[in-house]
């Protein structure tokens, strides 16, 4: 007797399906991984951009504070080249409370005030060797010899509290006695050379530095970037080390051309000048340089390079 075999059909898929498939995956993934690598270069890229902006940012904006208190008649210019800067940097001023000509001291009002009034105001407090000008009446009524006076600190300045005569003390109308604290105090600043006799009470005192600032390669990375550094007569080294505060910046280049940092010198005609009491304003420009290439657009890299121009006029001319 014969038997009919019958023969199912198992479900699956034909090879000619898998091999559709296993296509349309490979051609979904490459498009992935193509599209995250789109992102990822443009992502590089963006930071890259911030960064290095953010760095030129820092460079100019870091500069106009003190350049706008330079006084050119008063000399605090003292270097002046196209990717260098050295002059009077004012760090704090206050009103002279007491002046004693004899014994080569003044004191200053404090900071804080119960009248509200605002006549001492510090970056940083003074200190030994540091400079000062204090502000010369003259012996005429007239203005014809009144000047600024330059002297040095000559002892780490006291502090002062209560109605002291070596500090600054109630009897000078300027201060109350409660003004006086420990927290407050009056500085003692004895100076050389002396005060003068015509220096008088409520007279203005500025405090000061000599500062740089310029293009500076890094040694350690072989990078150029804005460098800054502070020198103070008789202390031990008389400038600092140069740090660098902005960059990297591209490098050092001619004047007018690719310079990282170029500073360039007008004076109250608009006309550049080399001569340092007659400018009026300053112009500074700053150019950055990625430290990789760039691609924003999907195209061949580029390197990033972009730059700031900032304008100073200066305030105090004459």
């Amino acid at each position: 007797m014969l038997t009919a075999t019958v023969r199912r059909r198992r479900a699956g898929f034909t090879l000619v399906e898998i091999l559709v498939v296993l296509v349309l995956m490979g051609i979904f993934s490459a498009a992935m991984v193509t599209l995250l690598l789109r992102q990822q270069r443009f992502y590089n890229s963006t930071t890259q951009v911030i960064l290095t902006r953010q760095q030129i940012r820092q460079a100019t904006f870091m500069l106009p504070a003190d350049l706008r208190g330079m006084s050119r008649a008063g000399g605090d210019l003292a270097v002046m080249t196209d990717s260098s800067i050295e002059f009077r940097s004012v760090f704090g001023t206050s009103v002279a409370c007491m002046v004693n000509a004899a014994g080569a001291w003044f004191s200053t009002v404090p900071v804080q005030l119960a009248k509200g009034s605002a006549m001492t105001n510090w970056k940083i407090p003074p200190a030994l060797n540091d400079s000062v000008a204090l502000y010369d009446d003259g012996a005429s009524i007239g203005g014809q010899d009144d000047g600024w006076r330059f002297a040095r600190i000559t002892a780490i300045p006291s502090l002062v509290t209560g109605d002291n005569v070596t500090g600054c003390p109630s009897s000078s109308k300027l201060v109350q006695v409660s003004d006086l604290t420990a927290s407050n105090p009056s500085y003692h600043i004895a100076i050389s050379p002396a005060p003068t006799a015509t220096t008088l009470q409520g007279a203005s005192i500025r405090f000061f530095r000599h500062v740089h600032y310029s293009l500076y390669k890094w040694a350690t990375d072989g990078k150029w970037y804005l460098a800054y550094y502070d020198c103070v007569p008789f202390r031990a080294p008389v400038c600092t080390t140069p740090q660098p505060i902005a960059g990297p910046l591209r490098p050092y280049a001619a004047p007018g051309t690719t310079s990282g940092l170029e500073f360039t010198y007008y004076d109250s005609t608009g006309a550049v000048t080399a001569v340092k009491a007659q400018v009026a304003r300053i112009s500074v420009v700053a150019r950055g340089q990625g430290e990789t290439t760039i691609n924003l657009t999907g195209a061949a890299p580029i390197p990033l390079r972009d730059s700031l121009r900032i304008e100073v006029a200066l305030r105090n001319r004459n």
